[in-house]
C-alpha cells in the first residue's frame, strides 16, 4: 500500500470486477450484463445442486429406514437395554446387555418407561432403540400346556411291582 493511491485487492486481478474493467477503459453497460449474466448461471448451478442434495438425502432416507427394525413393545413384557459402554470392546465372553426389565409404559414418542424385576422396583425412562424383547423363562408345564401336549402317564409303584424282571 503506498499513500495516496486507490488500493487494488488480489481479488481485482483474479475476477475482472468493474473498477478494473473501468481502469482498462471498456463498455459499462456490457460489464453489467455480463455480471448479470453470470449471477443468473450461478443461480442455475445453485438450484441444480439443491435439486441434486436432495435427491441423495432421499436415497439415503430410504437406505437407512430399510434396515430398521420395527419393534412393538406393550406394558407387562420384558426387555434387556442395550449398554453402549461396550460398544467398542471386542470381548467374546462380555455381555451387551443388561436386565431384564419388565416394561412399564411405551410413549408414542418411542420411549419406554421400564422398572427392574427386583422387589424393590426402580423405574426408569429410556429410548426404545436400545431394547430388545426378552423371553422369559418357561417352566415344563407351562411348555407342556401351550403346546397342548399330555404330560406322559404315572404308573403307580404297585403295578411295577408285578413285572417279570427282563434277564440280560
Amino acid at each position: 500500500m503506498v499513500y495516496g493511491n486507490i488500493v487494488m485487492m488480489l481479488i481485482d486481478f483474479e475476477h475482472k470486477t468493474i473498477r478494473k474493467n473501468l481502469q482498462l477503459n471498456m463498455n459499462l453497460f456490457e460489464l453489467q450484463r455480463a455480471q448479470i449474466m453470470q449471477l443468473n448461471a450461478l443461480d442455475e448451478i445453485r438450484k441444480l445442486s439443491l435439486q441434486h442434495t436432495e435427491v441423495v438425502l432421499n436415497k439415503r432416507i430410504r437406505w437407512h429406514d430399510k434396515y430398521i427394525k420395527e419393534r412393538k413393545f406393550k406394558s407387562g413384557d420384558w426387555a434387556l437395554l442395550y449398554d453402549s459402554r461396550y460398544k467398542d470392546t471386542m470381548g467374546k465372553l462380555q455381555t451387551h446387555w443388561l436386565g431384564p426389565y419388565e416394561i412399564v409404559e411405551v410413549f408414542q414418542n418411542g420411549a419406554v418407561q421400564l422398572a427392574t424385576i427386583d422387589p424393590i422396583k426402580f423405574k426408569l425412562l429410556v429410548n426404545g432403540h436400545g431394547l430388545g424383547l426378552y423371553h422369559k423363562p418357561v417352566t415344563k408345564e407351562d411348555f407342556l400346556q401351550q403346546f397342548y401336549i399330555q404330560p406322559p402317564p404315572t404308573v403307580p409303584a404297585a403295578s411295577v411291582e408285578g413285572l417279570p424282571i427282563p434277564k440280560s
